[in-house]
């Protein structure tokens, strides 16, 4: 820490404790509070007084004539390898330096020529970039303002000096109140990284009104500086690099390209490498929306994806508050997740001032939101030194919350523009949205003014306010039920009761719908409330509401005596899954139902988290039944004239109930029953002679072809009869007022 701090002490000249903190920590890699300076006395001392300019000094010999050769302090040298070695870490950031000096450069002309200060020359703003893979040598060339020998010495010969943050210093402080946006250098340390390739590095330039000058070190600790004759270009700065072995990659020409397109493909000048163009891209988000054409943006498009997709929607904006934003979004038409090729990974890059930051940036955008491609550029962002990372998650935070919040206003905007195009589009990506419901919290009511759902009252989907705007007088509950299809909803005994009163019900179609709303708890102040987990009291506030609309049948159906016996029948046929059954008090056109807290969604997703265990969790279920209904009328008469053909069919019947409830059911189980039941239909409707025989014969019979290995159905059934026969009810079961099949002494 001493060494270093000695370091900062003579290359600050002014009492920079942020910056001399922002410093050491990029170096040290690790937090460093200004307030930690304290715990040393040099360094209290370093911002107690302004320490000496860090300049070069003047050797006391001279080279040949004209040429003046300077040295760097030895402490500025050790400093000068920590800049080329420890602050970036890629190598190739070198040519990412350069360009974006170039661009700065040119930047300065423009403003200079537009405000009168400089002469418009034929000399066209631009970027010229030649490789020599023989002599290993990457010549950079621009156009732009150009540098006296003194500019030379001070911003080359004076490490972390920066002319654009000079230059913008004097913008700010000159009356016309004028900015340029557009300059990029910060820190005054790009160009050093040059020696992490270089063995040798040349600098020409020329100035308007000034003589031409050249700079040359080899970064060993001496640089030379001399006046020369007139360079082949008028105006604007070559850099020349005679590159080190070991990175002649940096010479050949398809590296080159690659870096540049990585790094600085948007800057706003031409860049020709070996005479071609390279950017021929703009970075069309630094225009006005009405300056770009619908090609462009199309373009612009299948660049980020590297194919010809069509997108869907784009959102192009810029904004100063919170932060200075300029950002290029697309919601693309289609996603590769519905191909089972795994998660979409996130393509929005960060960019500052045109230079990327960081590509593909999966911070800027709540995971949800993966599928949306495109640019954030942001001049507020805090960078490091090397400019290759952000500090400060609080910035990213605000862009993130900002553009979050822009998409999601963009999705609604466009759903009420176009509904059916919305509508393609959203079958395809609305598990993205769901997805936000579960974790963001921040955003879910524009979350759910995006998201649509099958309804009761219309055959095409609807948003949450248009079910509001449905509801009955005084109907404070937003009803919703599980179903895939609406047509399975509307024939769910759950929605019957809601199909006399016109209540309007919400038909959601996947699983995780229901933990979505559960979670969220209400929309607008309107809870959400399942009517399949809450339908008993979903059923009273009905019947409260609307007696006339409910009212139950009063003729017909199983005799009113035999109505607790058949209960109680019922009950223990169906013990294993089911410990209580009830008689229901409105007609309907369901056979029965099944109460349950735990809805049908819920239990699937449980069967999916625990497929093994999925069929142990389904017993002490509650039975409703329609005693009007037919189904069960006849059902009483057959457990007197024939019980075992009554017991199949009971447990058929509650398959038929879990099935419309969506609990599973055992399959094998329900393929044997079938089965027997499909030949006893056969038998009746072919008026076989054996069909008109008694049971207990035509097992006999079929026991006598098939021998013992058959089971003995004959004597079964002389046995279920004898049962009958013997049993003698010990105590009379009725219904209660609630339905319920109880002891006659308890009720």
């Amino acid at each position: 820490y001493m060494g270093i701090i000695e370091m900062l002490r003579l290359i600050f000249s002014r009492k920079m404790k942020g910056a001399a903190s922002f410093f050491l920590s990029n170096v040290t890699k690790r937090p460093i509070l200004t307030s930690q300076f304290q715990q040393f006395p040099l360094a209290n001392n370093i911002f107690k007084k302004a320490p000496t300019p860090f300049h070069v000094m003047p050797s006391m010999r001279m080279a040949t004539s004209g040429t003046k050769t300077m040295e760097f302090k030895a402490e500025t040298k050790k400093l000068l390898d920590i800049v080329a070695k420890s602050i970036y870490t890629e190598n190739e950031v070198f040519l990412r330096e350069l360009l974006s000096n170039c661009s700065d450069a040119l930047e300065k002309q423009r403003y200079k020529e537009l405000k009168g200060e400089l002469s418009h020359s034929d000399e066209p703003l631009h970027i010229s970039i030649t490789t020599n893979e023989k002599d290993r040598t990457l010549t950079i060339f621009d156009s732009g303002i150009g540098m006296s020998k003194e500019d030379l010495i001070q911003n080359l010969g004076t490490i972390a000096y920066s002319g654009s943050k000079k230059f913008m210093e004097e913008l700010s402080k000159s009356k016309t109140g004028s900015n340029l946006d557009s300059l990029i250098g910060q820190f005054g340390v790009g160009f050093y990284s040059t020696f992490i390739v270089a063995e040798y590095v040349e600098v020409v330039s020329k100035c308007a009104n000034s003589p031409a000058a050249k700079w040359s070190s080899d970064g060993s600790g001496e640089f030379q500086i001399e006046d020369i004759a007139e360079p082949e270009f008028k105006r604007g700065t070559k850099i020349t690099l005679r590159l080190k072995n070991n990175c002649r990659q940096f010479v050949k020409e398809r590296e080159v390209e690659t870096i540049i397109k990585k790094y600085s493909l948007f800057i706003s000048h031409p860049i020709k490498l070996n005479g071609d163009l390279v950017n021929s891209l703009q970075a069309i988000w630094y225009r006005s929306k009405n300056e770009v054409s619908e090609d462009e943006y199309q373009r612009f498009f299948e660049h980020l994806l590297g194919n010809k997709i069509p997108f869907k929607y784009l959102l192009h904006y810029s904004s100063d508050v919170p932060l200075s934003i300029k950002a290029l979004l697309y919601i693309p038409s289609t996603h590769s997740e519905k191909m089972g090729m795994g998660q979409e990974s996130s393509q929005v890059s960060l960019y500052s001032r045109k230079i990327l930051i960081k590509s593909n940036m999966s911070e800027l955008l709540p995971k949800y939101l993966r599928f949306v491609k495109g640019v954030v550029d942001c001049e507020d962002i805090p960078l490091n030194i090397s400019r290759e990372t952000y500090q400060g998650s609080a910035h990213i935070e605000k862009i993130k919350s900002t553009i979050t919040k822009r998409v999601l206003k963009m999705l609604e905007d466009e759903m009420k523009k176009n509904i059916d195009g919305y509508m393609k589009w959203y079958g395809e990506f609305n598990h993205f949205l769901k997805e936000g419901l579960a974790m963001d919290q921040e955003n879910s009511e524009s979350l759910l003014r995006i998201i649509r759902f099958g309804c009761s009252y219309s055959e095409a989907s609807v948003s949450l306010d248009d079910y509001l705007s449905k509801m009955e007088k005084d109907q404070q509950k937003i009803y919703y039920l599980f179903a895939s299809k609406r047509e399975q909803g509307l024939t769910s005994p759950y929605f019957e009761p809601f199909a006399s009163t016109g209540v309007p019900v919400l038909f959601t179609e996947q699983h995780f719908d229901e933990m979505c709303l559960k979670n969220l708890g209400n929309y607008k102040s309107h809870p959400f409330v399942n009517v399949e987990s809450n339908f008993e009291e979903v059923l009273k506030e009905l019947e409260a509401k609307y007696p006339d609309k409910l009212k139950s049948k009063t003729s017909g159906g199983i005799p009113e005596g035999e109505v607790s016996s058949f209960c109680l029948w019922l009950r223990n046929e169906l013990s294993t899954k089911v410990n209580k059954v009830t008689v229901a008090k409105r007609s309907g056109i369901s056979p029965g139902l099944i109460i349950t807290q735990i809805s049908s969604s819920m239990r699937q997703l449980m069967a999916m988290m625990d497929p093994q265990n999925s069929m142990n969790t389904i017993k002490d279920l509650h039975l409703e039944i329609n005693v009007f209904h037919p189904l069960i009328e006849k059902l009483n008469i057959l457990r007197k004239t024939d019980p075992p053909l009554a017991s199949i069919l009971s447990k058929s019947f509650l398959d038929y109930l879990m099935t419309s409830a969506q609990i599973p059911i055992n399959i094998t189980e329900h393929t044997k029953r079938n089965l027997i039941l499909m030949e006893k239909v056969a038998e009746i409707r072919t008026g076989s002679a054996e069909a008109n025989e008694p049971r207990v014969r035509r097992a006999e019979k079929r026991q006598a072809k098939t021998g013992p290995s058959v089971l003995n159905e004959a004597n079964q059934v002389k046995k279920e009869k004898k049962d009958k026969k013997d049993h003698v009810p010990k105590q009379e079961f009725i219904i209660n007022d609630k339905g319920e099949v109880v002891e006659a002494d308890k009720k």
